[in-house]
């Protein structure tokens, strides 16, 4: 409400529309939506530094036409602090709950690689995998929330797929970052990607695990049509096997943080990645 304030949006009827890792609150009947760092916060040294980058990277995709979900075009989107807080601001799209199919996912993200191809920011490397991972594990070292043997085999882990993708070799491309289904939304009936909060650079690959690692998701159907838009050669799971493992790694440290802070909503699916991802 204080961001909203000052940038004279209406604050009788707010809307929150999610309030999962980050909390989206609609500013209505104004097209902005508040993005507001909150339980993602907790894992990053820096949140208002991965906030920018999304809003750098999603505000150039707009321009180039591709279909993102824009910043917001009718005050500063930011990100602004205040009280310790992120917050980003985004145009208001209405959206159904219908999930894409995997020929859908797979054309929507080669179309959104080849608009950000050209892309002419500085971005981090795989941070994801970098960042993401080695933020989560300092904080939950730092509260205790698992025992020193756990953390200590999720470092070896960490360690361990570093050093395989940093032998894969390849071109690097500017990526979303976490491009699984649910963050490809049906609005106006078209298809538009949002959620860019960890967008960097690094091979394309990583795109494509996250895509496939997708809930309900054909991977054979989902690749063929990436490859085809893209006019790229097709990927098969085994050629993106390093970088699933690097993504299940990523899923047990965030599960695990966010099981921390919101137990009712994510303990049993903490314990179950982590289960997995420790087993010898």
């Amino acid at each position: 409400m204080a961001v909203g304030r000052v940038h004279g949006l209406p604050l009788e009827d707010l809307r929150v529309l999610s309030n999962r890792g980050n909390l989206l609150v609609h500013f209505a009947p104004a097209p902005v939506v508040a993005r507001v760092a909150t339980l993602t916060a907790w894992t990053r040294r820096e949140p208002l530094a991965w906030l920018a980058r999304e809003v750098a990277v999603a505000g150039f995709a707009a321009r180039r036409g591709a279909a993102v979900i824009p910043p917001a075009e009718l005050v500063d989107p930011g990100p602004h602090r205040h009280n310790g807080f992120g917050v980003s601001l985004w145009a208001y799209r209405p959206c159904s709950p219908q999930r894409p199919d995997a020929a859908v996912l797979g054309e929507s993200l080669a179309r959104l690689h080849l608009a950000l191809d050209d892309y002419p920011g500085t971005l981090p490397f795989l941070t994801p995998v970098r960042d993401q991972i080695e933020d989560g594990l300092a904080a939950l070292e730092r509260e205790n929330v698992l025992e020193p043997g756990e953390v200590g085999v999720l470092r070896a882990r960490h360690e361990a797929v570093k050093a395989e993708l940093d032998d894969f070799g390849g071109s690097n491309a500017v990526l979303h970052g976490d491009s699984h289904a649910g963050n490809l939304l049906l609005t106006d009936g078209a298809w538009w990607w949002t959620d860019l909060e960890e967008t960097c650079v690094g091979p394309r690959e990583w795109d494509l695990a996250v895509m496939i690692d997708s809930v309900g998701i054909d991977a054979t159907a989902a690749l063929r049509a990436y490859a085809t838009t893209a006019g790229e050669p097709e990927r098969t799971r085994a050629e993106l096997a390093p970088f699933l493992r690097a993504r299940e790694l990523e899923a047990a440290v965030w599960a695990a943080g966010m099981a921390h802070q919101h137990p009712a909503r994510y303990r049993d699916l903490a314990r179950e990645i982590l289960a997995r991802v420790t087993r010898p």
